[in-house]
């Protein structure tokens, strides 16, 4: 205990106090101390032996494999939603070899910090930096994890689009009818395929890209980006326009990572409303800020789902067409990313459809710069992991 990650550094009247509550267990390899979404009773600390922390990884409402994200050995804790009033466990703790530790009764431990108030912030500051520390662990291991797998399958599907492609051209030899229509919906399969690992792809570069800021046009940013989704309104008849402001100041920013954001918000606006619809941006000026706001007459999306659509792979109840849901997490991570606010509103009447939506975001218009005057803007990944 002396020695653990949770309670090094107690007085000897401190540690007594806690070991009071302890009770010594003993597991066998491949049992499991507690598993995820169990109820969280119980504090652990690793008295020797080795635990793998598990973890549910979730890509849309259906697939969910179990992965392992870390090993504990002795002298760490396991456990800590017990005394966080977190409800469930949030991830697995399976023995990778006979195993002893000491439990604690998460309640129990709550009163003693209630009742010394001094022990009690000695050992949740300890619980702050473990769980600072595996959060950040874990968001590191998947985005490299999702970054090589990714890379790695998006090289053979290329060359497989590609000789879809000749084939369809016709310079393989004749194709049927038949055979074209197939081959058109492989193609477009594929296509989709690659758009979600280029997704994936932008997930991991987001949590660890370093990228320098520079002077940035938003008006050139909007206009481009009107320009990426003008040939896709005009397919469903969608009124689609931009309302800008002259002498619009200029932000720091990275220009591809604006233009990818509000490409993106004008791609969903234009996908999820129906033809002869609308979808218009606006930007305005504010004291601090640069607003700026996407707006469609679509579908809208349920209230219950607002606080969670921009989780990653997330897909509303009302979403028939295809994807995997990492659209709007990406947007939200580069608006973090410049130090920005991105949220949404549903239904939006502006149109008095009944429907719609309103996605906002703001982005300061002179970003901070380090005190030494270089002109590079912090990681990205240094505002994301503030989340």
């Amino acid at each position: 205990m002396r020695e653990s990650e949770l309670f090094r550094g107690l007085s000897e009247e401190e540690l007594e106090k806690v070991a009071r509550l302890g009770r010594q267990e003993t597991y066998e390899a491949g049992e499991t101390i507690f598993a995820e979404e169990s109820s969280a009773d119980d504090l652990y600390v690793i008295e020797s032996g080795k635990v793998a922390l598990d973890l549910k990884l979730r890509f849309g409402s259906a697939t969910q494999r179990q992965v392992t994200i870390g090993a504990m050995t002795a002298g760490h804790g396991l456990g800590w939603s017990a005394i966080h009033r977190a409800g469930p466990f949030t991830g697995t703790a399976r023995c990778l070899e006979k195993t002893k530790v000491v439990a604690m009764d998460g309640k129990e431990l709550e009163k003693l910090f209630q009742d010394d108030y001094r022990l009690g912030y000695k050992v949740m500051a300890r619980v702050l930096d473990m769980v600072r520390f595996r959060f950040g662990h874990t968001r590191n291991t998947l985005a490299h994890v999702l970054s090589i797998a990714s890379h790695d399958l998006k090289s053979p599907l290329a060359a497989v689009e590609s000789y879809l492609q000749v084939m369809l051209g016709g310079y393989a030899g004749e194709v049927s009818e038949r055979q074209k229509n197939m081959m058109v919906r492989c193609s477009e399969r594929i296509s989709g395929l690659l758009s979600l690992i280029d997704d994936i792809l932008d997930m991991s570069r987001l949590d660890s890209a370093e990228s320098k800021f520079q002077e940035a046009s938003l008006a050139a940013v909007v206009e481009s980006s009107l320009e990426n989704v003008r040939s896709q309104a005009a397919a469903k008849t969608i009124e689609l326009t931009g309302d800008l402001p002259e002498n619009l100041p200029e932000i720091r920013g990275i220009p591809a990572r604006l233009q990818q954001l509000l490409t993106n918000l004008l791609t969903n606006a234009v996908k999820f409303t129906p033809e002869g619809g609308k979808v218009s941006v606006r930007v305005s000026e504010e004291e601090k800020d640069v607003k700026v706001e996407v707006m469609d007459t679509g579908v809208g999306i349920p209230s219950a789902e607002i606080p969670r659509i921009f989780d990653d792979f997330f897909r509303g109840s009302n979403v028939k067409a295809a994807g995997a849901g990492l659209g709007l997490s990406i947007a939200k991570k580069i608006v973090e990313g410049h130090r920005g606010r991105l949220w949404a509103e549903s239904p939006y009447f502006e149109e008095k459809s009944g429907k719609g939506a309103k996605f906002t975001f703001t982005l300061p218009k002179v970003m901070p710069t380090p005190g030494n005057g270089d002109e590079a803007i912090p990681k990205i990944q240094e505002t994301m992991t503030r989340q």
